[in-house]
């Protein structure tokens, strides 16, 4: 699967096509009632609520062109190269944190970044939760075979 002609993850193929990832709205929905993602990794995590596809980068989206949007206002896009960061989860319902694949390094084995709010008057920033994709997924929990 490629989103602006970045190379997804197959691991992320493979996790919504086993049913880890959702791979609908409805599934997305469902996870505000009940996380994919096994409650104790969750916790350690700060709550994923993993998106479906399709995905776009944040260029695709306009994302941070209007000064009125989520990420104009919040988002640390200046810290972002928009064409190389595609949003593919968040930490819930309202908390207004993105995490995304960052493809800045090149085109494939994105790391994984999340937005953090520090607070105290200091501004947004991206920090970084997983060096690639597979490390990130590891993070969430164990895998059916399928995805091993």
């Amino acid at each position: 699967m490629t989103v602006g002609g970045l190379e997804i993850p197959k691991l992320l193929s493979t996790l919504i096509a086993t049913g880890v990832w959702p791979s609908g709205r409805d599934a997305l929905a469902g996870q505000n009632n009940r996380s994919l993602i096994p409650p104790d990794r969750n916790r350690r995590l700060r709550r994923i609520c993993s998106h479906p596809p399709p995905f776009a980068t944040l260029a695709q989206t306009g994302a941070g062109t209007n000064p009125d949007d989520f990420y104009a206002r919040h988002g640390a896009v200046h810290e972002l190269v928009t064409g190389a960061a595609v949003e593919i989860a968040d930490r819930g319902l309202g908390a207004d944190s993105p995490i995304l694949p960052d493809f800045r390094r090149g085109p494939a084995d994105p790391s994984v970044i999340g937005l953090e709010w520090p607070g105290g008057g200091r501004g947004n920033t991206w920090v970084e939760m997983a060096p690639d994709f597979e490390s990130f997924a590891d993070m969430l929990g164990p895998r059916p075979p399928a995805a091993a």
